[in-house]
């Protein structure tokens, strides 16, 4: 293999660090302190002329450069590129292909997560009639975000044209579904700007039984998508407040971010609420089948997601004497259907290296849609001597279908050695103590079981 550097790094510790007082001397200090072996640059000579010149001086011996060249080399002919340095053209017919296109959906309708869903406000029904508002609903860049298009993904200017047809909206999926074309106006722009008065939006939706909001963030990557405030623009909740408050109907809100904006007074005027992280192009369809219930939600938070920015840093496996109270916490997620869970039967009651022990959980679906269901086995140790336990780590999963009315036994494995960590001195080390052993614990609170952990010396303290 090769060692490459990140953007423009070897540059920017003149530029950015000031760990060099120029360019030369950045490029000098890494060729002779460091093993690397190409410069990530596509628009900048400098670093290859500044390599030159100082092999010429002698500042920099001939060999280092063989060195990494050597490695480069040797890396193009593991990977054939002597033999057949270009890709085949054939392939470029494959490019926005049906098969592709459907398995970018079939990642968003397994990966969409239902945070809230007050008095079975979703799914939507054929018959309901749904004002649809906000900036992200109508739009394809904003569900792809970053590292599309661009770096920080399509102009203003561009907008959804740059993607020449690839890709759709969930007012597009919304009409492959209804056959009509859906009732919408943007109401703010993506950075909050309001675009048309509120009374105007109110008025619209007295005919309607529902709203649905679109919110989310402008597109961003890497230092673009920098922040001062984590909570989504004061516009975009504000209007999902305010029309909550003059319409007394439910408000349906979705997001589609990249990371957990803060949402402020809007979870709870909210009746339902649905995250759709960063779909991508194809995201459209996927977000409007689950919102009409032709998807049963089944995605599960990813992270911790905070209620204040205080939380921002929070972590489900910080020190079990860490207050641990995000709006949403990591592995939540509703759905549809009504599952219920059986209490967890262990194999051994004992836990010791080298011979790892099963959980089993029966899981029935009482419907009333088939259902698919992340079953997460989490860890709690009692105590543990060295440092202080984890408040819950995830250890393994899976993923089973229940169709309606049906019953499944799940097992899970746990390994002694999951339980590990490495000690102040750099050591990993297995500490004994009872282990409480939860199968979604903010989803299905009292499931669990527990084992006694033993050290590598197979003690019990």
């Amino acid at each position: 293999g090769m060692l490459v550097t990140d953007w423009g790094e070897i540059n920017s510790q003149a530029t950015t660090y000031k760990t060099a007082s120029n360019i030369g001397q950045a490029t000098w200090a890494t060729l002779n302190r460091t093993s690397i072996d190409m410069s990530m640059v596509a628009d900048d000579a400098s670093f290859s002329m500044a390599t030159f010149d100082m092999v010429t001086r002698g500042a920099i011996p001939e060999e280092r450069i063989n060195e990494s060249v050597a490695r480069i080399l040797q890396l193009k002919k593991d990977l054939g590129l002597f033999k057949s340095p270009f890709a085949d053209s054939r392939l470029q017919a494959t490019v926005g292909s049906a098969q592709d296109i459907e398995a970018a959906r079939n990642a968003v309708r397994e990966s969409i997560t239902l945070l809230k869903n007050a008095n079975d406000a979703l799914p939507l029904r054929q018959s309901d009639r749904v004002l649809f508002v906000g900036p992200t609903l109508n739009s394809t860049r904003y569900m792809a975000g970053g590292w599309n298009i661009h770096w920080q993904g399509p102009t203003d200017a561009e907008g959804d044209a740059i993607y020449q047809g690839f890709g759709d909206t969930v007012l597009q999926g919304v009409q492959r579904i209804t056959g009509v074309e859906p009732d919408y106006i943007e109401g703010v722009d993506i950075n909050g700007q309001p675009l048309i008065d509120i009374s105007t939006i109110v008025r619209a939706a007295k005919d309607a039984n529902k709203i649905v909001i679109g919110l989310g963030e402008k597109n961003y990557a890497e230092v673009g998508g920098n922040i001062g405030n984590l909570a989504l623009p004061d516009g975009q909740l504000n209007l999902v407040c305010a029309l909550a408050q003059a319409t007394a109907k439910p408000v349906i809100v979705v997001l589609i971010e990249g990371r957990p904006r803060i949402l402020n007074h809007a979870v709870h005027a909210a009746a339902a609420i649905v995250q759709a992280y960063l779909p991508g192009a194809y995201g459209g369809l996927p977000i409007a089948e689950t919102l009409y219930g032709l998807v049963n939600p089944s995605g599960r938070l990813p992270y911790s997601y905070p209620a204040t920015e205080s939380q921002a840093t929070t972590t489900l496996w910080q020190s079990s004497f860490s207050e641990y109270n995000p709006q949403w916490a990591f592995g939540f997620g509703l759905s549809y259907s009504k599952l219920t869970y059986s209490n967890v039967s262990l194999s051994s009651d004992v836990l010791r290296p080298g011979a790892p022990i099963k959980a089993t959980v029966s899981i029935t679906n009482k419907g009333p849609r088939a259902q698919m269901e992340s079953v997460m086995l989490f860890t709690n140790q009692a105590y543990r001597f060295n440092l202080a336990p984890d408040n819950l780590r995830l250890r393994t999963f899976n993923k089973v279908h229940l169709a309606v009315g049906e019953t499944k036994k799940v097992t899970l494995k746990l390994k002694a050695e999951d339980l590990a960590f490495w000690t102040a001195g750099l050591k990993k080390k297995i500490e004994p103590a009872p282990v409480n052993i939860m199968i979604n614990p903010y989803n299905q609170p009292g499931v669990f079981a527990t084992v006694r952990l033993l050290d590598e010396d197979n003690r019990l303290m």
